[in-house]
């Protein structure tokens, strides 16, 4: 079984992985039960540079889908962390608060920032894309960048 969908442009190689849903703003959900993991997408952390503060917000803080929940600083910008789904935060990932380089290191893996207990998953997948839906979103921005140079 394919375990990442891959998407090149110039130097770099994106990953998706094929089981998890996706925020148009780059973030992803893996739905175990009733809580999800989240976190950047690939795409998302080697566009916006290696990850040099993770600013969280504390567990049992409820959260909605498309809220703001932390702040990254990059070597190259400071962004919002968007929840990917609405419930209540459950744990932050102790690993990355002592380490946030394993958001640029491993995304889909060690480097995930929350895990979040479900309230409302069926509304939330209307908001949310698939694997291949975000491949062709990341097609749609890697050819706005390129109209740009």
């Amino acid at each position: 079984m394919v375990e990442f969908l891959e998407i090149g442009y110039d130097k770099f190689i994106f990953k998706v992985k094929v089981d998890y849903l996706y925020s148009r703003e780059g973030f992803w959900a893996h739905i175990d039960k009733n809580t999800a993991r989240i976190g950047l997408t690939d795409f998302l952390q080697k566009s916006k540079g290696d990850v040099a503060f993770l600013e969280t917000v504390n567990p049992g803080t409820v959260v909605k889908q498309g809220q703001e929940i932390g702040k990254i600083e990059t070597i190259k910008s400071v962004f919002d962390i968007i929840s990917v789904v609405t419930g209540r935060i459950v744990e932050v990932n102790p690993e990355v608060e002592n380490k946030s380089y394993l958001i640029n290191e491993d995304p889909y893996g060690s480097g995930w920032i929350y895990r979040v207990e479900l309230t409302d998953l069926e509304s939330d997948k209307a908001g949310l894309l698939g694997a291949e839906d975000y491949v062709e979103l990341i097609k749609e921005v890697v050819a706005q960048e390129m109209k740009k140079k």
